[in-house]
């Protein structure tokens, strides 16, 4: 997969910003605070999502206001180009993947695309910087180090290491098999001690048994006298219920005395529709006599109004319609002949500005005549800024001429005569011969002094050794002549005095040197002090060197210069005819538009324009005038009409207030026949209104007829007292229905409460009393039985006050319940570390071999062969160094150490290719690096680029990686673009 290019936004200090990326290696450079780091956060939030509270990674919201988001152009490895956009909205945002082909996919797609890796893998392996390599030189012992290059080789992260140390400490913080503090080993202990007390408290159990079977007696005959007791109370609360419920029973039983009659009936709401009845019939009367009167002032006035005839009116509304029209008749004359007059006034004055005096109807202004115009007033003025541009061109050449030939003057007054430099060139060649010569002669007989020293050191030896030869052999024939052997004698007299004359004869050779370097030597030096004093040498033969090249290059340039300047003077006579030519064409066209000679030819184009527009105008002066007589036709032949139409109804025709006259009259008109109209209308409604008064008067009086007829009175006075003799009626047996309600919910039905009414007060009162004395007797029976029952409670409680059994075994299940809970989370600890370990196995047995055979090639290629191979044994990394020793990571450099953990990165990268194809992002991890590291780095990384595609975040500049690939952040505001 490979990044095309991201368009941001919203996203920390960017918005709407989008960036380029090369499809192999892209260098992305930027000062401190440029938004390198939020452009890694960028793409890690578009991919896997947006950083949520317990991811504890700032979210880099925009503070302005801006979409927060994104969107990524991605290359998947199957050539498929799609587009990612992640935007606010669920706690990792809202995704949409856009597909070649319309389509629309979502995020479980997206993350099947990218194989499931989740950003924390994905950083812990394809995404790493600085702060990586700066973990590498913390203060790490051996195995802390072992583990974090293990990691970044093996595991691609801390998680698995993480989760098994903190495994391993939770493991120990429950239990340790010979420890003490732990959780577990603390609960066994307290266990131990817990069985031990409650055994000692079980044997204080005796007389406890003995208390509980009296108790349970003494609480049955308490049970037996409490029910009694109950039965009573209830007898005695049931007698003071019917003392309290006495009155109204009585009450009860009179109401339905006075009740057994026959029932009285009164029409509903008799009294209200009897009245509203009355009042109404006063308010009908009322409204008929005020109707009557309405109307027959209406027919009155309809008597008095003169209508006119609708034909009139007809024919002056027709009039009065086409105000608008002649109106707009005559605004339209008026303009018309508003614009002749100022199309006249326009044409004086144009004529005026070409200096027409009087009009040229036949002058040609078509676009070919422009054309041609405005090519010939462009080629004068191109001819001219060329003469211009030619003169100066010749003036600088001859400038630089003479600038040439004053340079020249200088380089020649600064050479030297050709035989002088000759002269200089042998006296140099000479004098570095004899420099060489004296060095090599000095170095001669300091050999040769060492070689005369060498060859006196060995004469002196061998005389040494023939003198020790001859006192031998000396002695030797003294001691053969004393012996009487003189053969033997005289040999080695003979040998003794041999080696005398050899002692003798033995000379040191003179090793001398050559004697012709010696005179080469005082030759040379003669020779170059001979050339001192014939000629002045006091000068640099480079520099002459280089003077009479400089003065060979300057008669080149005059040389040059001259024929460029006869060039130039030959193509300015040539523009010179030219302009003369177009200067001829230009006053030809001034002749033929009749304009003045002296007009610039800048106004010429002008005056052509002005002309047409001339021609323009008097054709559309000639369309006005025609447009002026045809208006005013109309106007006179609507009036002469109007003139006819409006001689009966408008005395004193005016002209100019004709329709204004007409309005009036029509209004006048209208005015009446409405007026006509509205008051038949209104006599209309007043004679239905009077119908209707008449109508609910009947019905009123038939009403209150009926309301009398109900109750068998004729008048309103036995009408009341009627309604009286109702209302205490119906107020009785309304008493009478609540008390018998009431007696019922009180339980007392219609035979108790008969009853309960025979009854007299003192007979009520006389029962009650018997009944309370009843229940205080068995009152003081129950509270003395009750006391004995508290007396023996208060032993067996003092007995069980002593909760130290309870306590003993409360605390026993509760602790044997938490050490139970603690073994069970000891037993799922130890089977996630068993996990754990084996899928750590896994990845060291599959997967760290082929890994570290990677590395080494890796490790070897950045150190440039110093480092052979990386070795993993006995959970142990270790590095081989080009002289076959061994090292641990701790013994190795900084930048070394650095360089092993990367390579370690990159291997696993290579491994997982078949799996995961991501964008590797390097955020400045090189700093440590020196120039040749930093070099190899670099190449290896381009030739990984062919592969993978690298996004290398910087803030140093270099000349690594091409300017084509290389992205430039600038510093920007918050909110900036």
């Amino acid at each position: 997969m490979r990044i095309k290019a991201l368009d941001i936004y919203g996203y920390g200090k960017f918005v709407e910003r989008k960036i380029q990326f090369n499809n192999s290696l892209t260098e992305i450079f930027g000062e401190n605070e440029a938004g390198k780091s939020t452009i890694q956060a960028f793409i890690h939030s578009i991919l896997f999502g947006f950083p949520t509270k317990r991811e504890n990674e700032p979210r880099f919201e925009p503070r302005l206001g801006n979409q927060y988001g994104g969107k990524l152009y991605l290359t998947l490895d199957d050539g498929q180009e799609i587009e990612v956009e992640r935007v606010k909205g669920a706690a990792q945002g809202d995704v949409k993947v856009y597909l070649e082909n319309g389509g629309i996919r979502d995020e479980e797609w997206l993350q099947k695309k990218l194989n499931y890796i989740d950003k924390s893998t994905y950083k812990g392996i394809y995404s790493f910087d600085v702060l990586g390599l700066q973990n590498i030189n913390r203060n790490m012992d051996e195995n802390q180090l072992q583990e974090y290059l293990l990691q970044a080789g093996a595991l691609g992260s801390t998680q698995f290491t993480t989760m098994r140390t903190q495994l391993a400490e939770r493991k120990n913080e429950l239990y340790k098999r010979s420890g003490k503090n732990p959780i577990i080993n603390q609960q066994v202990e307290q266990l131990n001690e817990l069985e031990n007390q409650i055994r000692e408290q079980e044997s204080n159990l005796g007389s406890y048994q003995r208390l509980i079977d009296e108790k349970d007696k003494a609480e049955r005959r308490l049970n037996h006298l409490h029910q009694n007791l109950q039965q009573l109370s209830k007898m005695h609360e049931a007698k003071q219920k019917e003392l309290a419920l006495h009155d109204q029973a009585q009450e009860w039983k009179a109401l339905e005395h006075e009740l057994n009659i026959e029932p009285l009936d009164f029409p509903e709401q008799g009294i209200e529709r009897y009245e509203s009845s009355k009042q109404q019939n006063n308010q009908l009367k009322k409204d008929v006599g005020l109707r009557q009167e309405k109307s027959n002032q209406l027919k009155n006035e309809n008597d008095q109004i003169d209508v006119p005839k609708m034909s009139d009116i007809d024919a002056l509304n027709q009039i009065a319609k086409q105000e608008d029209e002649i109106k707009q008749l005559e605004n339209d004359l008026k303009s018309v002949s508003k614009e002749i007059e100022e199309k006249e006034r326009e044409i004086q004055s144009l004529k005026s500005n070409v200096g027409w005096k009087e009009m040229h109807d036949n002058v040609d202004v078509s676009e070919s005549v422009k054309s041609y115009v405005s090519r010939q007033i462009s080629d004068k003025n191109e001819q001219t800024s060329y003469i211009t541009q030619l003169k100066r061109t010749l003036e600088e050449q001859k400038i630089e001429q003479a600038n040439v030939q004053e340079e020249q003057e200088d380089v020649k007054n600064a050479l030297v005569p050709d035989e002088v430099f000759e002269k200089k060139q042998q006296y140099n060649q000479q004098s570095f011969e004899l420099k060489e010569k004296k060095n090599l002669y000095q170095k001669m007989k300091e050999a040769f002094d060492i070689e005369q020293q060498e060859r006196d050191r060995k004469q002196k030896m061998l005389r040494i050794t023939f003198v020790l030869l001859a006192i031998v052999g000396a002695g030797l024939a003294v001691f053969s002549f004393v012996t009487q052997a003189l053969i033997f004698a005289i040999i080695f007299g003979i040998a003794a005095i041999g080696f005398i004359i050899g002692a003798i004869m033995v000379k040191s050779t003179k090793v001398g040197h050559s004697e012709a370097f010696s005179t080469e030597i005082s030759q040379l030096e003669k020779q170059n002090a001979d050339l001192e004093s014939k000629y002045d040498l006091n000068f640099d033969l480079d520099e002459q060197h280089r003077l009479r090249e400089q003065n060979h290059n300057i008669k080149k340039a005059n040389e040059v210069l001259d024929n460029k300047i006869a060039l130039t003077q030959e193509k300015l006579d040539e523009a010179k005819i030219s302009y003369q030519q177009l200067e001829d064409n230009i006053s030809e066209i001034k002749s033929d538009l009749h304009v003045s000679p002296k007009m610039t030819d800048s106004l010429i184009l002008d005056g052509i324009k002005t002309i047409e527009r001339i021609q323009v105008l008097a054709n559309h002066l000639e369309q006005l005038k025609g447009q002026q007589k045809e208006l005013q036709s109309k106007i006179n032949e609507f009036y002469e009409h109007a003139n006819r139409v409006t001689k009966n109804q408008i005395t004193d025709y005016n002209q100019s207030s004709l329709f204004h006259d007409v309005k009036r009259w029509l209004k006048q008109a209208e005015d009446n026949h409405a007026k006509w109209t509205r008051n038949n209308e209104s006599i209309d409604l007043l004679t239905k209104e009077l119908s209707q008064l008449n109508t609910h008067l009947n019905e009123n009086t038939n009403l209150i007829d009926k309301l009398f007829k109900h109750v068998k009175v004729d008048n309103e006075e036995s009408y009341y007292r009627y309604h009286n003799r109702y209302q205490t009626y119906q107020s009785n047996h309304s008493r009478y229905h609540d008390l018998n309600k009431y007696l019922e919910n009180q339980n007392f039905m219609y035979d108790d409460a008969s009853k309960l009414s025979d009854k007299t007060k003192v007979q009520l009162e006389d029962e009650n009393t018997l009944l309370a004395k009843q229940v205080d007797d068995y009152n003081d029976q129950f509270l003395t039985l009750q006391s004995e029952v508290s007396d023996l409670n208060a032993q067996i409680k003092h007995m069980e006050t002593d909760d130290t059994l309870t306590q003993l075994r409360h605390r026993y299940h509760m602790l044997k319940n938490q050490f139970n809970e603690n073994a069970k989370d000891w037993a799922s600890l130890s089977y996630l570390e068993a996990l754990v370990d084996a899928h750590i196995q896994q990845i060291k047995d599959k997967r760290l071999p082929q890994v570290i055979d990677e590395a080494t090639n890796i490790f070897s290629r950045l150190t440039n062969g110093r480092y052979t191979q990386v070795t993993y044994a006995n959970d142990n990394v270790m590095v081989k160094h080009e002289n076959g020793q061994m090292y641990q990571p701790t013994e190795i450099s900084q930048s070394t150490k650095e360089l092993l953990y990367i390579s370690l990165r990159l291997s696993l990268i290579k491994i997982l290719r078949p799996y995961y194809s991501m964008p590797i992002i390097i955020d400045d991890a090189f700093v440590h690096f020196d120039k040749q590291r930093k070099a190899a780095m670099m190449d290896y990384l381009k030739e990984m680029a062919q592969t993978y595609q690298v996004l290398y975040f910087t803030c140093t500049k270099d000349n690594f990686v091409p300017t084509k690939q290389k992205v430039i952040l600038e510093k920007i505001e918050e909110g900036g673009k």
